[in-house]
């Protein structure tokens, strides 16, 4: 578990370990990257690691949740269209060294699921949305954001192949369409 930061400073070493590890990752796998070693990258002490992290692990896991939490301020360029999809797309498409870090280390998979965890803790007006107090609400809110980070991570694996235009369009039609003609007897 990481810590949620109180004040700059311990804010600013957090972003300086993510940062360290991401640029490490770029050579190394996770899992040969020691805590001496982003220690040493970053200039900062074992000790302030442990008052900011129980262990390595948490760093991706806070890298992931700043993420999250940068995409809510995220402005696209001027190129970019309006609307959330556009704003969404582009802002996963600026994040590629992260995409690229974590499919590199096939851990690919935290990046939805901490989106289903931002998405329920950290904004209740898209619980809401999807009707979270009715049934399966909240299923289909852990549906759809899974689907949208599955969508995003398939766009990275194809090298952002298609134009912002194109996939937020598709999407849209996916997230407005059933997604069977027919009901299936199961």
């Amino acid at each position: 578990m990481y810590r949620r930061c109180v004040s700059e400073k311990s804010a600013a070493q957090q972003r300086q370990f993510e940062s360290a590890m991401l640029e490490l990752m770029k050579t190394s796998l996770f899992e040969e990257i020691s805590i001496s070693e982003l220690c040493r990258h970053t200039s900062l002490s074992r000790k302030t690691f442990y008052r900011l992290y129980d262990a390595k692990a948490d760093v991706i896991y806070a890298m992931i949740d700043h993420a999250l939490l940068d995409a809510q301020g995220f402005v696209p360029d001027e190129s970019v269209g309006s609307g959330g999809l556009h704003k969404f797309l582009a802002y996963w498409k600026s994040k590629k060294d992260l995409l690229d870090m974590l499919q590199k280390n096939r851990i690919s998979a935290l990046l939805p699921q901490q989106a289903v965890q931002h998405v329920m803790h950290e904004a209740p007006e898209i619980v809401r949305c999807f009707g979270a107090d009715s049934e399966y609400g909240r299923e289909k809110m852990i549906f759809y954001v899974t689907a949208l980070f599955a969508l995003v991570q398939d766009w990275h694996n194809q090298d952002f192949d298609r134009s912002i235009d194109d996939l937020s369009a598709m999407m849209m039609q996916l997230m407005t369409t059933p997604p069977v003609k027919e009901p299936l007897d199961i």
